[in-house]
């Protein structure tokens, strides 16, 4: 029976493990399960889904090439990713009906102790990233640049160490949402407007959304909750810290050829989420943090596979066990 378990692939427990406690949750707090609609589910799809169906293609010209072992974590990959996904916006919905104490005071005090931080990073996003305009929306644009970038790079170039990616990537999505109902904020923007005036109408409609969600109850849920699938509120901890740092760290361990242009990124991704007040200072760390954890976990239960392929001289550096 163990080692019947330890064949199934870890993404597909990851997966199924997080469909579980969102169907879990559904059944405990009487909440909702609903379908993504509109822009809503094409949101989705651009930020989430197109990165690794890019991949998916490319594990079709593995596939055809003979490669085969290398092909089937293309394929692995996509429906456990969109599954957790799934589960992930649920959870984020939820939020104010699973835990619905706020500690949106304790961190905007730890905010104003490391006041000088958050006016840095203002300065910085205004000045040094000053060239890079407000309504080119590169925050997330960068962000989905990680994606692509990483999962292509590696496919490619690293591919025996590219599951592990894939999967740490899967322990990011589904433990976030976890970490969401742990200690849960909506975000500095309550108390002040960020740095970006494009950000602030988005800020205000999704606490519009939240308001809403927590008078109108599961009811509300059912009936909104489709055309606005992702528009829960969650500042603690960043994703977008985590998922950036991941990408990072895992370039810093397999590519760092990657490394000068992930730094920019990784820099810029950090500071305008201070700047722009959707994350207090402490969300920040605490996101680097669970992106080491995931990765550290993901190196620990995916082999490393055996493939035909020539790794670049110095561009790959073995994990740190």
């Amino acid at each position: 029976m163990r080692s019947s378990l330890r064949a199934i692939p870890p993404e597909i427990v990851i997966a199924g493990a997080s469909l579980a406690v969102m169907f879990l949750l559904s059944v405990a707090f009487n909440l909702p399960i609903v379908l993504p609609s509109g822009n809503r589910a094409a949101f989705v799809g651009v930020h989430y889904l197109y990165p690794l169906i890019g991949v998916a293609l490319l594990g079709v010209a593995t596939f055809a090439a003979g490669k085969r072992d290398v092909s089937a974590s293309f394929f692995i990959a996509l429906p456990c990713y969109i599954a957790i996904l799934f589960a992930h916006f649920h959870i984020k919905l939820w939020i104010p009906h699973i835990n619905p104490a706020l500690y949106d005071d304790f961190y905007w005090q730890t905010d104003q102790m490391v006041r000088p931080i958050v006016d840095a990073c203002i300065y910085i996003r205004k000045n040094l990233f000053g060239l890079v305009t407000y309504e080119s929306n590169f925050y997330m644009l960068s962000f989905i640049g990680l994606f692509y970038t990483s999962f292509l790079y590696h496919a490619m170039k690293t591919p025996a160490h590219f599951r592990t990616l894939v999967v740490a990537v899967l322990l990011v999505q589904s433990l976030g949402a976890i970490a969401y109902l742990v200690a849960p904020a909506v975000g500095p923007f309550i108390y002040e407007r960020g740095i970006d005036p494009f950000v602030t109408p988005g800020q205000l409609g999704m606490l519009d959304f939240y308001r809403s969600s927590v008078a109108g109850g599961s009811e509300w849920l059912a009936e909104r909750g489709g055309t606005d699938f992702t528009a829960g509120l969650a500042a603690m901890p960043s994703l977008h810290a985590a998922g950036a740092f991941l990408f990072f760290l895992f370039a810093w361990k397999h590519g760092r050829i990657l490394l000068p242009l992930y730094s920019i990124i990784l820099f810029f991704i950090l500071v305008t989420s201070i700047a722009t007040r959707w994350h207090y200072v402490i969300d920040v760390p605490v996101g680097i943090a669970l992106a080491w954890g995931c990765l550290w976990l993901a190196e620990r239960i995916v082999p490393v596979e055996k493939v035909e392929t020539v790794e670049p001289t110095g561009d790959a550096v073995p994990a740190v066990a």
